[in-house]
């Protein structure tokens, strides 16, 4: 059953996916040209998602931060709507440009942009130091991982290396923002299995990186996309101007056992590198959870043919999909798509009409929809969001929840608990058993 919504998405926008590139970069300020409103919700998750060395020379209940440490704003009012922001944006540039950043982000606000106002002039203006790349318009109805992907272009375009001399066995790792949900430990055990295949990590792309490193991106032999939607058009860029191919898209994104064993083996094989450390790493993880799945099973009928929702971009959603159906048993009764993807998009419809699923599939769905199918399908598992999480508890029997796509961030992490990969699938099997017990 198909059912694409017409109304409100709870997806944040392309304007948040834009300041999401800038914030991502570790040595970056981030200017929103535009009401004081829209920044104040990006500002908080930027702070406590991708902690900067703080300035000390910096106050921050001075003009343009208003009291938070991240994205400070020219708070464009009507007389500026009339008049132009000019005076603002010059004024902000000078101000930030004392704090030494390493590259400055201005982006206009829908409306500001409206306004007409030249930034790219502006800011040559100033005469500041500091590189800094304006990003006119994000656009009125884009999407997050739109407006993610057409910021990171005007980046590299701006400031990456033309140096296109390789460096040997080395990737850039492209697809994860600093607003997706347990981006740190994805990235780190990304990285934690290549290194295991010999293979350096030369750039993650605006997703906690150094200017220096997305500078020398250009170097990279392959470039490496863990999620469809954030990186598609990327990779392309990337490929059509400094001759670095893909191996993955068209590969499920690394989550569940499979999947992982698949992405990874691609890469050993490109590097023409032994896949052993591939299989090796599979066989400890099946070996880790056969016991705790074998005990499960043994106490509780429950687990196998467990209904279940799933809410998260397609590319997540299509390869957790599979995983948990293949190889806990469990029924896929709601599919959430956020972002779509078309390949995996595609893959997530093929999937569910070749095993004959009776599976509801809703794109950016709203609340009332949302409650509408829950009732109708009464899923006892639901891996999403906060946003999923709030409307099933107003269900009889709420499903047990399990967070794997943002916005969500009530719980802390401190420990290394990826989604992704091998150890991603201890991750995912150990919150599933502890969540069994209490299914009713």
């Amino acid at each position: 059953m198909m059912n694409n919504s017409s109304k409100a998405s709870h997806r944040p926008d392309s304007l948040i996916g834009a300041i999401a590139v800038f914030e991502g970069i570790q040595e970056a300020c981030t200017l929103l040209n535009g009401p004081i409103g829209c920044k104040t919700y990006p500002a908080y998750m930027s702070s406590i998602l991708a902690s900067h060395p703080k300035p000390v020379d910096i106050n921050y209940f001075a003009d343009f931060y208003f009291g938070q440490t991240r994205i400070p704003c020219t708070y464009i009012d009507e007389t500026d709507f009339i008049y132009g922001s000019e005076s603002k944006v010059t004024q902000a540039l000078k101000q930030l440009e004392q704090s030494k950043p390493g590259i400055i982000g201005v982006i206009n606000h829908s409306g500001t942009s409206l306004i007409g106002d030249d930034l790219t002039r502006i800011i040559q203006n100033t005469n500041i130091n500091p590189i800094t790349v304006a990003i006119d318009s994000t656009g009125f109805t884009g999407t997050y991982a739109s407006g993610f992907q057409d910021a990171v272009i005007k980046i590299l375009d701006g400031i990456i290396n033309r140096n296109n001399q390789k460096i040997s066995r080395t990737v850039n790792i492209i697809g994860s923002t600093l607003f997706h949900y347990n981006w740190e430990n994805d990235i780190a055990e990304i990285k934690r299995i290549l290194k295991l295949l010999g293979i350096q990590t030369v750039s993650v792309i605006c997703a906690g990186e150094s200017i220096a490193n997305i500078q020398k991106a250009s170097q990279a032999e392959l470039n490496l996309v863990l999620n469809e939607e954030y990186g598609d058009r990327i990779v392309s860029y990337l490929e059509t101007v400094h001759g670095i191919p893909n191996i993955n898209l068209g590969l499920q994104a690394p989550y569940g056992l499979s999947a992982s064993e698949a992405w990874f083996k691609a890469v050993a094989d490109f590097f023409d590198t032994s896949s052993e450390s591939i299989t090796n790493e599979s066989s400890r993880v099946r070996k880790k959870c056969y016991p705790a799945l074998a005990h499960a099973f043994s106490f509780t009928s429950s687990l196998r043919g467990m209904p279940f929702a799933i809410f998260g971009d397609s590319s997540q959603v299509y390869a957790l999909t599979t995983f948990l159906y293949e190889y806990l048993g469990m029924l896929p009764v709601v599919v959430g798509i956020k972002e779509v993807g078309t390949k995996n998009f595609e893959s997530i419809k093929k999937y569910l009409s070749a095993n004959m699923l009776d599976t509801s599939v809703l794109v950016n769905p709203d609340q009332y929809e949302l409650l509408d199918c829950f009732n109708k399908t009464t899923p006892k598992l639901l891996l999403g969001s906060s946003i999923e999480k709030n409307v099933s508890l107003r269900l009889s029997n709420p499903p047990q929840f399990i967070p794997i796509t943002f916005p969500y961030y009530e719980r802390v992490t401190l420990t290394n608990r990826p989604l992704m990969g091998f150890n991603g699938v201890l991750t995912i099997i150990e919150d599933i058993l502890n969540m069994v017990k209490y299914v009713r």
